[in-house]
């Protein structure tokens, strides 16, 4: 029998955080898809994004065994160190090195040097998004400097970067230059059937809307406030994700004062998971207008949860509005989204019966269309 192989995969953030949002769930699902055929060994921080708060009963630094063939090693501050990253991929240079993401320190860059200096056969770099020029556009200098640096160090001649779709090669191309890529859409969670019991609008009759991901320029949280300050009926909205920017927050906070009478709103902060799946029972659209995503869970998320949504068109889920699964908007048109809020009203109950219907179908579509385990298999095993 051939010995199984183990895949090392370092990341900023793994479960039980969940303040980073999608890319926590990305990698959990390739984790635990993989370990069906591969020793799965994961080294991640032991405190969750913006928290110096290490998590509970999670004893850091020594490798933790969360299902079979699924370790993970948590690193306490002091065990962040280059000298720990090196050790790690030395001992694991004939394995797969799986890097999540391009910009930190500990667990993108450092690791992506090491196994350079240590000439490392076989190595993976998952881009999520990073080179879309929304997400370019947040500490552009910063990016662009280190992008500079990667691009005339070689940084990323000999590793694999992996795109989440034809878009997203095109991207990491046109940023970094002539690399290997292969395309490996993100494994998203299974979710059962959306429930049955639903009543459009609630007891009030009034379209409640959930907006899910951080309060962040890239997100167009503002956008979103702008698109509601001109709509004319009465409509409930809950925000929930966190935020790194200070100032932007700040700004939504005082736009949610600016709102009219007839839109109730609610700052729900951070949720996990489990919280979140709770306010997509109640809620009749997830509007998530940002500028640009490379897969978005939430929308993903809100669609297996038959919750129809309202997103940019900037992302890879298209022709929303013919599956009566959700509707596009310019991000940065405010009539646009004023507009797509209008229509979802517009609906009476038999109509978003079948938008729930839409909503979930596309979910099962993007599932049936890729097969998980051939891609990442034969990418990795």
């Amino acid at each position: 029998m051939e010995a199984r192989k183990t895949i090392l995969i370092f990341t900023d953030w793994y479960k039980p955080g969940y303040k980073a949002g999608g890319p926590v769930q990305s990698v959990y699902n390739l984790a635990e898809l993989l370990r069906h055929q591969m020793d799965v060994k994961v080294v991640t921080r032991n405190t969750d994004l913006a928290s110096e708060v290490p998590y509970k009963n999670i004893q850091p630094n020594v490798w933790t065994e969360i299902h079979p063939y699924h370790q993970v090693l948590y690193l306490d501050k002091s065990n962040q160190t280059f000298g720990k990253i090196k050790s790690l991929i030395k001992e694991n240079k004939d394995n797969v090195i799986y890097i999540n993401g391009l910009f930190s320190w500990y667990f993108s860059f450092l690791p992506a040097l090491v196994c350079t200096f240590l000439s490392v056969n076989s190595v993976y770099i998952s881009v999520r998004g990073m080179l879309h020029k929304s997400a370019l556009s947040v500490k552009p200098l910063k990016k662009q400097v280190f992008l500079a640096f990667a691009r005339g160090f070689g940084l990323y001649s000999k590793p694999v970067l992996i795109a989440s779709n034809e878009q997203e090669k095109e991207e990491i191309l046109k940023s970094i230059g002539k690399v290997k890529v292969s395309i490996a859409p993100n494994i998203p969670t299974l979710v059962s059937e959306p429930s049955s019991d639903f009543k459009f609008k609630g007891d009030k009759g009034v379209l409640r809307i959930l907006c899910i991901g951080r309060i962040a320029p890239e997100k167009n949280t503002l956008g979103l406030i702008e698109g509601l300050k001109q709509v004319s009926f009465n409509l409930e909205v809950s925000f929930c994700g966190g935020y790194n920017d200070e100032a932007y927050f700040e700004r939504f906070q005082s736009e949610l004062k600016l709102l009219p009478p007839n839109i109730k709103y609610q700052y729900l902060g951070e949720l996990n998971n489990s919280e979140v799946y709770e306010n997509l029972k109640v809620t009749d659209v997830m509007a998530m207008p940002s500028l640009g995503e490379n897969f978005g869970h939430a929308i993903y998320e809100s669609l297996a949860h038959g919750v129809p949504v309202l997103i940019g068109n900037n992302t890879p889920w298209k022709n929303l509005k013919e599956s009566k699964a959700g509707i596009e908007v310019e991000p940065e048109n405010a009539a646009s989204i004023a507009d797509a809020l209008s229509e979802f009203n517009s609906m009476d109950n038999g109509q978003f019966k079948e938008w729930k219907s839409g909503a979930a179908d596309k979910a099962k579509a993007y599932l049936n269309a890729n097969n998980f385990d051939e891609i990442y298999f034969k990418l990795f095993v």
